[in-house]
């Protein structure tokens, strides 16, 4: 089956060479075009970044705008969703789980990684909240955002610990193919890879290009800072 696939595979490839090989003129004008197609997509990455970067900015000019599509908390109540009523037990409920396991989790984290000589992983990374900021939500809505944000980045904030840790023991991708993965799942060992287990295995023991990669993120995140003085929402602190 692997082969008969590696054939297909080979086959089509062999075909877009062929098609690419007939005219130089076909192939300069495709070359042209993924320029122009990668010179766009370049424009709106830095789009992105500088919407990013004055988001907060227009949060504040635009402020009594967004308010007018605030609605009232108590038609967060009415009509009664029953089902809604019924589930909110079990939802809010889960805030005592969540923090035993917080807890459980951080003692691990901060005892553990020392040990093993693995670069904690920064909360302010994936523990954001700003959607309260949003004044289009009533009081209501803005506590069930911070509620769901705590949640949902305390399971990222895990993710990456448990990353770390699988990383530092049990660098070993599976057998089947891994949708989602964390950050560290495509620097580990491919799974028959025997004879280079070892070696690379103590080769990822070595975290620097983690410690590296968050240098540099924290000399960006401050040279943002220095060009950027009033894009946060709330003023800083002189």
């Amino acid at each position: 089956m692997i082969n008969k696939t590696k054939q297909e595979l080979l086959a089509r490839l062999k075909k877009i060479q062929d098609s690419l090989s007939k005219t130089k003129d076909i192939e300069m004008k495709k070359l042209a075009g993924l320029g122009d197609e990668i010179s766009s997509a370049f424009e709106k990455a830095l789009s992105a970044i500088e919407a990013k970067k004055n988001v907060f900015k227009e949060l504040r000019e635009n402020k009594p705008k967004l308010k007018k599509w605030r609605l009232n908390w108590l038609k967060s109540f009415w009509p009664i969703n029953f089902r809604y009523l019924f589930s909110m037990p079990f939802i809010y409920g889960m805030i005592i789980p969540g923090i035993i396991f917080h807890i459980c989790l951080e003692i691990y984290h901060r005892v553990s990684f020392r040990f093993y000589g693995i670069p904690r992983v920064r909360s302010r990374d994936y523990f954001v909240y700003d959607r309260h900021l949003l004044p289009y939500l009533n009081w209501f809505e803005k506590i069930n955002c911070v509620y769901c944000s705590y949640f949902n980045n305390l399971l990222r904030f895990a993710t990456e610990i448990s990353g770390r840790t699988e990383r530092y023991w049990c660098p070993i991708k599976y057998a089947r193919r891994m949708d989602k993965t964390h950050s560290q799942y495509n620097k580990f060992v491919d799974y028959l890879d025997a004879p280079n287990f070892r070696q690379k295995w103590e080769e990822l023991r070595d975290f620097s290009d983690i410690v590296e990669a968050e240098k540099s993120s924290t000399n960006k995140s401050l040279e943002n800072d220095e060009d950027c003085e009033t894009c946060d929402f709330i003023e800083k602190k002189k």
